[in-house]
This record gives structure tokens, sequence and C-alpha cells, in this order.
């Protein structure tokens, strides 16, 4: 293990104590070997208090990091401490949160350069359910990304609602019908053939490719969008309440939308992430199957 990472995993147990209490949880970092990236991929994992001992099966969130993050970006920035607090109130039920990386710009896609978002669903998963004490099936498995994770998060929810109960999407990135002329975006591999950007591949993964198949399939994922109001550069508000319009025309009463204070950044996820837990948690109940 790193200094990094070791030091990463003190901070962590450190503020997972909460007084008066012996234990309230600890992280972990684990892998495997991906044959579909052809690389080890490396996970951070949130165990719940007295999870040991646990003979019970826990709900499982995933948490997708954002561009240019990786399986710390979460841990670094402290948002477990808020999946902590919210169990101690008894806010939100025990559950472990995944942190997967396949990738600083991997969109969480099916993409030119790297198949994510097959690695998600055919690997890690399974992987996961297969090592440790979570529900194996949708209503076990919950959603959450910010910019580049909220992407893929929505995305994800779209393709596969026989996968998960719910999602939650904090200021994605969903340029329509294309990012801007000026964007990284458009040097990045994901969305590139032939060294140059393709606008047919951007607009084949991006989630209004997805939206008649969505609408075809009888599951509904519950879906929470929020994002700041202080980003006019990238215009996340008109993407964000465009989203909510499209999904409010197939399920009405399954979509929340959030315009709060913030930008692009880290505050803005810790202001919106109380909210989106609880939203989950109310739609992701165990004796419910949607």
């Amino acid at each position: 293990m790193t200094i990094k990472a070791r030091a990463l995993l003190l901070a962590i147990l450190f503020w997972a104590i909460p007084a008066g209490h012996a234990w309230a949880g600890r992280a972990v970092l684990d892998s495997y070997p991906s044959t579909i990236l052809n690389r080890r991929v490396s996970f951070s994992v949130y165990l719940p208090d007295r999870y040991d001992a646990a003979t019970h099966q826990f709900p499982a969130l995933y948490l997708l990091h954002g561009l240019d993050g990786d399986q710390n970006e979460w841990l670094e920035n402290g948002a477990l401490e808020t999946v902590n607090a919210l169990m101690a109130k008894r806010e939100l039920r025990p559950m472990l949160s995944i942190m997967p990386s396949f990738g600083e710009q991997s969109w969480w896609v099916d993409g030119e350069q790297d198949k994510a978002e097959s690695a998600l669903i055919r690997e890690l998963i399974p992987y996961v359910e297969g090592k440790y004490k979570v529900l194996q099936d949708r209503r076990g498995r919950a959603l959450a990304g910010w910019s580049m994770g909220a992407y893929g998060a929505l995305n994800l929810a779209l393709r596969h609602p026989d996968f998960f109960c719910a999602a939650a999407v904090i200021s994605p990135e969903i340029y329509q019908p294309l990012p801007a002329a000026t964007s990284g975006i458009r040097r990045m591999p994901q969305f590139m053939r032939h060294g140059v950007f393709d606008p047919a591949v951007w607009q084949s993964l991006n989630y209004p490719a997805h939206l008649q198949a969505y609408r075809d399939n009888p599951r509904r994922v519950p879906i929470w969008i929020a994002t700041g109001d202080d980003d006019q550069l990238l215009g996340l508000v008109p993407m964000a309440t465009r989203l909510y319009g499209e999904l409010a025309a197939i399920q009405p009463e399954k979509v929340e939308l959030r315009v709060i204070d913030g930008e692009l950044d880290w505050a803005t996820v810790r202001r919106a992430l109380p909210d989106a837990l609880r939203y989950l948690e109310r739609q992701c109940l165990p004796d419910q199957r949607r």
C-alpha cells in the first residue's frame, strides 16, 4: 500500500469513529483482474458498522467519480462523512459504498478506448456480490455520480433498468447535441475515431440515444437530479432541466430536480449528497420490488 493510500485510510478510520462508539465503519482497497479491460482494476469499498459480524446482506451504493478522478476521489473529498452521519441518525440504512475506477476519462461507457460499462456490469458487480455481503438483485443496487460520474450513472440506469433500483446524478455533464467546440471532451479517446472527435460516437453513447429503449422497458429507475446554479460557463442548469423534462414525460412520479447554490465542484456535491442519499433510501426498499 502506498503512503498516500495508507494516510487516506487512516483519515477515513479517524472520522468514522463517532464519540461514544467503538467503531463505525472502515474503508478497504480491493482489485480484480479485468479481462474486458485487460488490466487490474482497483476500487475502494466502505464497509458499514459491524459489517464483519453481520449475518445478513447489505444494499450496495455504487459511487462513480468525476472527470480525472479515481477510486479514492469520494474518500479524499469527505463524501463518506455524509454517509456515516446519515447512518448514525438512522436516515440511511447500513450499506456498502463501492467506489470503482476504470480510468480517469472512461465516462463509464463502452467507448472507443475502454469498455467501462461492460466492465462494471459484467465484472465488477459480480465480483462484489461474490465476495461481499451485499444483496444480489436489483433492490440492493443504487447508483450515484457527479460530473462524468453523473453522466455514467444516468446512462447506466437507463440502459440497465433491471439492474438498479435508483440513481442520483449531481452536475451531470450531458451535453447535447454535442460538447462545445472548445471542450476538452473532444480530445478524449473514448469519443475519438482515427485520432479525431467523432460526433456520432458521442451521440450514440449519451442518454438521448437510450430513451426510447428505456421507455419501452416496463422497469422504471427513479432518478434524482441536482446541479449548481452558479455554473454559467458549462450550462449545466439548462441540461439538467431538459433531462428532468424528458424523464418526467416517461416517469412523472419517479424523477426529482434540485437546482442549488454552487458550481461544478465538490462543495456542490457535498451540499447535494444528503438529499440524494435520502432519495435513494426511499426508493430502494429491501422488501419492495419495483
